[in-house]
């Protein structure tokens, strides 16, 4: 009797950042950090651990200053990478400066057969808290039933579960009920990745799960009443995504010496 051996599972690479905050002049600190450095450090840590990723995400708060020469200095040095990255904004970028993917309401969507990613912008000008509005959801609705055969990861800036830290959660997703309520029905949606909170959470909704990530400079102190920094090193996620539908994921910190936090800093 023979046994038909089981193909191998694949899978792929896709990394998450998020949170860089950099700023207008590259050499200009950030909370006692300069996010520039830290972010190169980071780019080079993906460089060296993940040479063959499939896709990177960067989730939101690309910029703390908003200035045009920003994005141009991301856009060029990303693209020095040569990898597929991808980005969204958060509530510290301009809205109008931007430099989208793909012009909203539509999401992009990446392809990374037989996953697929959604990039959904949380972002309200004006506004620290974020909102996902009805013709992004009008949007999402169709791009669900398509890949309804398919595995699927959403992405956005702010945290639609809380994190148990009372100042951070008044500015999480606002309308949080309404997208559950819109992915509830779909069981091929995996997980949500955020960013925002600048730190690493996992919880589990209706067998999906959400994930937050570090930034890749200052980190926030969990379960926090008031708004506290952590001592921990800025960091980055990365997701095996299997061709089977199940993934694994790990954060990854920087290591070796760290700009030193002030702790006194009360805000941002």
């Amino acid at each position: 009797m023979t046994t038909k051996k089981q193909a191998p599972v694949s899978h792929q690479i896709l990394i998450q950042i998020t949170d860089t905050h950099l700023m207008a002049d590259p050499d200009s600190t950030f909370l006692n950090i300069n996010p520039e450095e830290s972010f190169h450090a980071v780019m080079q840590d993906i460089g060296l651990r993940y040479p063959d990723l499939d896709a990177l995400v960067h989730t939101g708060d690309l910029a703390q200053e908003a200035d045009p020469m920003t994005y141009s200095r991301y856009l060029t040095f990303m693209r020095l990478q040569q990898i597929n990255f991808f980005h969204i904004p958060g509530n510290h970028d301009d809205l109008q400066r931007f430099p989208f993917k793909q012009a909203l309401p539509i999401p992009t969507v990446i392809d990374l057969d037989p996953w697929y990613i959604v990039l959904l912008n949380s972002a309200v000008a004006g506004q620290v808290d974020g909102w996902i509005d009805q013709d992004q959801l009008q949007c999402l609705e169709p791009i669900l039933e398509q890949y309804q055969d398919k595995y699927v990861i959403l992405a956005c800036h702010h945290h639609p579960i809380d994190m148990k830290s009372y100042w951070i959660d008044q500015h999480k997703l606002k309308n949080s009920p309404e997208i559950l309520q819109v992915i509830a029905p779909y069981k091929n949606i995996k997980a949500v990745i955020c960013g925002h909170v600048h730190q690493d959470s996992v919880n589990v909704w209706n067998n999906i799960q959400f994930l937050s990530t570090p930034s890749t400079c200052v980190q926030f102190k969990p379960r926090q009443t008031q708004f506290t920094l952590d001592q921990e090193a800025p960091g980055y996620r990365c997701l095996h995504l299997n061709s089977d539908g199940t993934f694994s994921t790990q954060i990854h910190r920087l290591v070796g010496p760290q700009s030193s936090i002030d702790q006194a800093i009360s805000g941002y």
